[in-house]
């Protein structure tokens, strides 16, 4: 007994469409190849699959995905060339700011004029922005210099304590190597005497991959805490380190 077939399946162009993604169109009824940029009989499958395996068909279809891949890779270093565009201005921008002294809450009330007159400026964000996110990355680099240039030296060494508007004890720190003279420390001690300053100077110098043996000057006030923190702390470890009272801080106490 003969089994019944079922209904055969009506066979359109769009079904030659489907049967192979991505490698024709249908355009007016008629079925192009998108790579060789022809018409092709869609009626036979065999006449579809002939040209899918001709080596022009396969050629076209190289170069093309060959230049699709160029076409993506100059638009991805395009985009990263831009983005690192933007940061090397936002990060100049809070640089220069910052070397001005000019606080950055300035910035909101400019960012309409960089965006107006300056190329790129659309991209700069408002101070939160920036105090959260470049900040750091602006005293990270400036760090990165300041370590560069004492690394290793046999460097003069410039503290002095004063208080802030908050009255906190405020100690900076001076690093002084031939011509160059850096503030390379700012450290809010609760308490100042002469351990807490020697302690602070000597967890300083690592930071700057200074040995113990390299300082030569220690220049102060004449505070007798100052005196004391050099004779008791400092030279018993580094005694080749000279300790000179700043001159006029002795002029001003004999005023």
């Amino acid at each position: 007994m003969s089994k019944r077939r079922g209904p055969r399946t009506k066979v359109t162009i769009n079904t030659r469409v489907e049967e192979n993604p991505g490698e024709f169109r249908v355009d007016n009824g008629i079925l192009f190849c998108n790579f060789c940029d022809h018409s092709v009989d869609w009626v036979r499958k065999s006449t579809v699959d002939d040209h899918l395996n001709s080596i022009t068909h396969k050629n076209n279809k190289n170069r093309y995905e060959n230049r699709q891949r160029q076409h993506q890779q100059t638009t991805l270093t395009a985009s990263f060339a831009s983005s690192e565009s933007r940061k090397i201005i936002i990060h100049d921008l809070v640089e220069v700011f910052a070397i001005a002294d000019i606080p950055l809450e300035k910035v909101n009330s400019m960012l309409s004029f960089f965006k107006k007159h300056c190329k790129e400026g659309g991209t700069i964000p408002q101070a939160a922005t920036l105090r959260q996110l470049y900040v750091p990355r602006v005293f990270s680099s400036h760090l990165e210099i300041l370590k560069n240039l004492f690394r290793q030296k046999p460097v003069s060494i410039i503290m002095d304590e004063t208080t802030d508007a908050c009255q906190r004890s405020v100690v900076n720190t001076l690093f002084a190597y031939r011509k160059d003279t850096k503030l390379v420390s700012v450290d809010f001690l609760t308490r100042v005497n002469n351990t807490t300053m020697g302690q602070t100077l000597i967890s300083i110098l690592p930071k700057y991959d200074i040995s113990i043996t390299s300082p030569r000057l220690f220049l102060t006030d004449s505070a007798a805490y100052m005196k004391k923190c050099y004779r008791e702390v400092l030279h018993p470890i580094m005694p080749q380190l000279i300790h000179i009272p700043c001159c006029a801080h002795i002029l001003n106490l004999i005023g």
